[in-house]
């Protein structure tokens, strides 16, 4: 068998859309206290959690302002309620790709100390490639060395998801904390226009991970003038809709069982049996015994541990957890196919993960600890030298030690309004003497959700009736989600009608603030104090972003006699090619972070939702073809006296254990800044993107080789050299 490689790690659900800011739900600790006969209520909830009913006291400290917000201050507010969702979002990201960790090396940011290697099977972290910055974190591994006997330990560095100082919610807030300054650029689009801000106080950021999105509270005290205006804010709070939470239990289900089944282990040994047999072109099998004289069946240690690899690349992506997005039964005519691809469904009782989809990945650049009990490089039966041989008996018994990384990525499509979201993390399997390392079985714990608060429960003023319109057309906004606010407690107040506007009762505080945020448009907060027993009417007008049809072209690098050569001509992607974009708003001179990510399917009709500015692109192309690289012989000079030694470059087979239609191929893609301009969006309906595409499936199969490959991991420089012929153009297309 060859080695086989598998370039797929994730199958990208993403559809077309753009970050938005919306209103979240928040459990956390509450208080009622009592000021001469003044009831503040103080406590949060970023959400209403109908099953939480334990509440938490907490110390109040409520800061008194008793002005409301002028309109011209609104700029101000949402700049800084981008910027937290804009550093929330990139935080989550981070976190996602590296198993939970915001970083690996900075104390600031994480408090947990990691050994890291370039060895998959003796590290904490994962690298995907050798000193790569792309690096995900073990929950379950053997903490021991390797060759390891009695006091082998095994370990895990899953984090918490709440509570404590190193929690997943914990580490992001000291990343906000971090990063929220740095984005908001001393306010400097607002000096030119006038403003004068200082600042009144120090960043407190506070995350909770509630149980369908991600809750962020900046708390930045700040006084703000304009001429004969002054105000203050101090609280900048959005919801990020990542359900984080649900994400978290499913990696810990898929972790426990790994850990009290051993899934991966017995998987594996599964495949040895099956690919095993005296036979040199097979694996030497754990037990057998051949009656024959002659010479016996030997075989390279190399070679196994090569056949091995390929095993694990060829098979480990076939794991599935039933009742998720990407599970799908197949059924086979063979039994012995039947029971291998039954072994690697994983069950997750009591449970659905419907909405997430859950990835196995081993790659053969991911080096696998392996040994065997040859005598040296030479593997030989047991019986070899021994006096049963001279009977016509071979006895093969051969005992294979294995440990190897598995990458495991949970999807959620519909995360971030359809943009997507992926958590990473790697679990190690461990074979000794052909059995999975014994290990004692401690189920990880989950951490619960805060206890609810009494900011939403004690609702005592009248009914104020919010009331919220498009600024741009002052049209009624429906379906924007209205949040009460206090120091760093919120309550979701609820959403607005057709007519634009929703009339509850609210808690009764001093210095609170209303949240309206809505998909497709840029949040707002307007401070508001509700009174006792009184009715109260606040209107408030919330800005809307830019929806433009999305075109993109691909230029090909093509493969002549001269080598390859970018062609500039632009050329509209097949019914099999599809492009995954994202344009980040590059914080130049303090303007607003911003991304914005969709997918462009063939032909097919696609939005992108954005704004002008500078933007940096990173887009991927895709081509859903099985794209092979066949084998060959290469033969290099041994010495100086012209000798040569020749070898055999195994077939490369992308795609091969995936259905038709879905191998991934990754085609091309772009890494360019550019700049999109107000005008351009103001007069144009469509914006066309081009993208580097290195055509290897026009190359005849067997005029490819392997050294083709490369020029995959030359699109950067391909971006680079012909930026002029890559940036981007605009369209008027009549409906």
């Amino acid at each position: 068998m060859k080695n086989k490689s598998n370039k797929e790690i994730i199958n990208n659900k993403k559809s077309s859309c753009l970050r938005a800011r919306f209103a979240s739900s928040r459990a956390a600790q509450t208080t009622i206290f009592m000021i001469i006969g003044l009831i503040i209520v103080i406590g949060a909830v970023i959400f209403y959690y109908s099953t939480q009913k334990i509440s938490k006291p907490i110390e109040p400290e409520v800061k008194i302002i008793e002005e409301q917000v002028p309109i011209e201050f609104d700029p101000i507010k949402n700049y800084a309620n981008d910027c937290a969702y804009s550093a929330g979002v990139e935080g989550l990201k981070i976190i996602g790709k590296q198993g939970g960790y915001i970083s690996f090396t900075d104390k600031l940011l994480n408090r947990e100390s990691f050994t890291i290697t370039n060895n998959p099977t003796e590290t904490d972290v994962v690298s995907f490639t050798r000193d790569s910055d792309l690096k995900s974190a073990y929950w379950w591994y053997l903490k021991s060395a390797n060759n390891c006997n009695a006091d082998c330990k095994f370990a895990s560095k899953r984090p918490d998801l709440r509570t404590t100082d190193n929690s997943i919610e914990k580490q992001l807030e000291r990343y906000i904390d971090s990063r929220f300054k740095e984005c908001l650029n001393n306010f400097e689009p607002f000096a030119e226009q006038g403003f004068k801000i200082s600042e009144a106080g120090k960043i407190k950021t506070d995350v909770t991970i509630g149980t369908d999105d991600v809750i962020v509270l900046v708390e930045y005290p700040l006084n703000v003038e304009i001429q004969d205006a002054k105000t203050k804010l101090s609280q900048f709070l959005v919801r990020i809709p990542v359900n984080l939470d649900k994400i978290y239990d499913l990696a810990t289900k898929i972790t426990n069982l790994g850990i009290k089944h051993r899934y991966l282990e017995k998987h594996v040994l599964n495949l040895l049996v099956a690919f095993s047999g005296v036979n040199k072109e097979k694996l030497p099998p754990m037990s057998d015994m051949q009656f024959k004289f002659g010479s016996s069946v030997s075989w390279q240690k190399s070679d196994i541990k090569n056949k091995v690899t390929g095993l694990l690349t060829s098979y480990i992506p076939l794991f599935q957890v039933d009742g998720t997005y990407n599970y799908e039964r197949n059924l086979f005519d063979s039994e012995l196919k039947q029971r291998l691809y039954d072994s690697t469904i994983i069950p997750v009782a009591n449970s659905s993960f419907s909405d997430l989809a859950a990835y196995f990945t081993y790659l053969d650049f991911w080096p696998a600890y392996f040994d065997l009990n040859c005598k040296g490089e030479q593997c030989i039966p047991s019986s070899a030298n021994s006096l049963i041989s001279f009977f016509g008996i071979q006895e093969y018994r051969f005992a294979y030690d294995l440990s190897f990384p598995v990458f495991v990525e949970i999807q959620d499509p519909f995360a971030l309004n359809g943009q997507g979201y992926a958590f990473n993390f790697f679990l190690e399997g461990n074979i000794r003497n052909n059995k999975p390392m014994p290990t004692d079985f401690v189920p990880l714990e989950r951490a619960a959700l805060s206890e609810r608060s009494l900011l939403c429960d004690i609702r005592t003023s009248g009914n104020v009736t919010v009331n919220v319109f498009n600024k741009a057309n002052k049209k009624p906004v429906d379906d924007a989600n209205i949040l009460y606010t206090i120091i760093d407690e919120s309550c979701f107040i609820g959403s607005t009608n057709s007519e634009g506007t929703l009339t509850k009762r609210f808690p009764v505080a001093v210095g609170g603030v209303v949240n309206v945020i809505r998909d497709g448009y840029i949040g707002k907060a307007v401070e508001f104090d509700p009174r006792l027993n009184r009715n109260d009417n606040l209107k408030v007008g919330i800005n809307p972003t830019y929806t433009k049809k999305l075109i993109v072209k691909k230029k090909n690098v093509v493969k002549t006699s001269q080598g390859w050569q970018f062609v500039n001509l632009p050329v509209d992607l097949n019914n099999k090619e599809s492009a995954t974009i994202t344009l980040t708003r590059i914080n130049d001179e303090g303007e607003l972070d911003f991304s914005s990510i969709a997918n462009y399917e063939g032909n097919k009709e696609t939005e992108i939702e954005i704004a002008p500015d500078n933007y940096a692109a990173d887009i991927s192309l895709i081509l859903d073809e099985r794209i092979i690289i066949p084998e060959r012989q290469k033969c290099v000079k041994k010495d100086i006296f012209g000798n040569k030694e020749c070898f055999t470059i195994p077939k490369v087979d992308f795609g091969e254990r995936a259905s038709p239609g879905q191998e991934r191929f990754p085609e091309g893609g772009l890494k360019l800044n550019f700049a999109i301009n107000a005008n351009d969006l103001e007069k144009h309906s469509t914006i066309v993107l081009y993208i580097v595409s290195i055509d290897i499936a026009s190359v005849p199969e067997q005029e490819r080789v392997i050294e083709d490959i490369e020029q995959l991991g030359k699109i950067e420089e391909y971006s680079s050299i012909y930026q002029l012929a890559l940036q981007p153009t605009f369209q008027y297309v009549e409906n």
